[in-house]
């Protein structure tokens, strides 16, 4: 198999569900479209900003092949897969390939006996039984389960289809892998970009967070690979003015879920919805800070030449 390489922003979407608990097909459309208008290299889905902790899997797979059918091709399409044995995730990977999915991210399992040689050799056996490129999701902040950098880089070297990785750890232990394997994996940052710069410095090739500031990380993405000195400048500046939003939205997950998917939905013009349990309840200090970085991050968008929220398909 030809190695494809993917790179740049890749928001991973929030889940939006009616009242009634179904998903919500008319936000989950509406959010697709102002990804790919504000200029998304990608779009990603089943992070823990979906709620995919929170869905069965009948649920998950009905929310891959809907996704899959919004984008129709038009940005490369990512799903993060996290079933609990190796059989569930070949199978979840090869329904989210015949929903449209370029790359699928497999999650570790909740709990793994026999410490990391057992996880090198679980996410091998995934990656032998499918034919597309495989990434590995390592979260040492979110998840039980993590890998050295030693491990990813074996993973890489035995399985030729594991190509990338999104890497979620201390940006000085994303940079041993990329130098580990000569540039040779695609390395997606996360936890919102709070380390972006330092993973774009080491050589990594994007970012996948939730999209509450989008159109700016695009804009910084794409000034940092202009190369020139004026251009990195100018996108280090960007990710400073955004910095304060990123900390407070990462704090974790259940706040990102209160207060993230609030800001995004008022943004976009859409519910919130059901919140599914368990769920943080918002206070009205949390819910003030959310309205000051709103408008900190329109300041910022405004200076940028970014006017309101990009123009929605309809």
């Amino acid at each position: 198999m030809a190695k494809a390489r993917f790179s740049g922003i890749y928001p991973i979407l929030y889940g939006f569900f009616r009242e009634d608990g179904a998903l919500d097909h008319a936000s989950m459309r509406r959010q697709v479209e102002h990804c790919i208008a504000a200029g998304a290299h990608g779009i990603a889905i089943l992070g823990l900003v979906t709620e995919v902790n929170k869905m069965d899997v009948n649920e998950r797979r009905a929310v891959v092949e809907a996704v899959g059918e919004m984008i129709a091709g038009r940005v490369p399409y990512a799903v993060t897969v996290g079933e609990p044995t190796i059989h569930g995730q070949i199978a979840f990977s090869k329904a989210a390939k015949a929903a449209g999915a370029d790359w699928v991210i497999l999650q570790p399992p909740t709990a793994r006996g026999g410490g990391e040689a057992e996880l090198v050799r679980f996410f091998g056996a995934i990656a032998d039984g499918l034919d597309m490129p495989v990434g590995i999701q390592n979260n040492p902040v979110n998840l039980d389960v993590s890998l050295s950098p030693a491990s990813l880089i074996a993973l890489h070297r035995q399985h030729a289809n594991i190509t990338l990785l999104k890497g979620e750890g201390f940006s000085v232990d994303i940079a041993r892998v990329i130098e580990g394997t000569d540039g040779a994996m695609d390395v997606f940052g996360g936890h919102g970009g709070i380390e972006f710069m330092a993973l774009l410095r080491s050589g990594g090739a994007g970012l996948i967070p939730a999209p509450d500031c989008l159109a700016i990380q695009v804009k910084l993405y794409e000034l940092w690979r202009k190369g020139d000195a004026a251009s990195q400048a100018e996108a280090e500046r960007l990710h400073r003015e955004v910095l304060p939003l990123i900390v407070f939205m990462t704090r974790g997950i259940p706040s990102l879920l209160t207060y993230g998917k609030r800001l995004f939905a008022e943004r976009i013009g859409a519910p919130v919805g059901l919140e599914r349990a368990p769920a943080l309840a918002p206070t009205a200090f949390g819910l003030a800070e959310v309205r000051r970085l709103i408008e900190d991050l329109q300041r910022t968008e405004s200076e940028c030449g970014i006017v309101g929220v990009p123009e929605i398909a309809k």
